[in-house]
């Protein structure tokens, strides 16, 4: 999970690229996605630490929604709209943004192929934590 302290900085710096859900009845944030740009055309540790505005790779962070809203299609719904609508919709975000990249674990590659539209291109370099995590992306 993200810090505090990341989540600040990505939505102080990147907000364009950082999406909430609320709740209709209530206004209550009930999910986010977040992103930021960077000039890399691969993954690693600084493109996924910094957020380069010059950049034309949207790095995917997160996908959150709170555990009382999970399975309820909230997550599915989330992210097509921030792919399709939010970013590839805007002309203006279409034109900065050439590709969007994400790290996932393997059992979420399947929610990430279907709902996002996004490609797995194979195992990641990057280490964090003890488990395999997957490079995937959409163009």
């Amino acid at each position: 999970a993200a810090s505090l302290e990341s989540l600040t900085m990505r939505c102080a710096e990147a907000n364009e690229f950082f999406m909430l859900c609320r709740c209709s009845s209530t206004n209550a944030i009930i999910g986010y996605v977040c992103s930021t740009l960077t000039a890399r055309e691969t993954l690693d540790h600084d493109s996924m630490t910094t957020h380069d505005a010059s950049g034309s790779t949207l790095c995917v962070h997160s996908v959150v929604v709170a555990p009382s809203w999970r399975s309820r299609g909230v997550g599915k719904a989330l992210l097509g709209r921030y792919c399709d609508e939010w970013i590839f919709g805007d002309a203006r975000l279409r034109q900065r943004v050439r590709v969007m990249r994400l790290l996932c674990k393997d059992n979420l590659i399947a929610f990430y192929q279907t709902y996002g539209g996004f490609t797995l291109d194979g195992e990641s370099s990057v280490v964090h934590g003890a488990e395999t995590w997957f490079d995937m992306h959409r163009r």
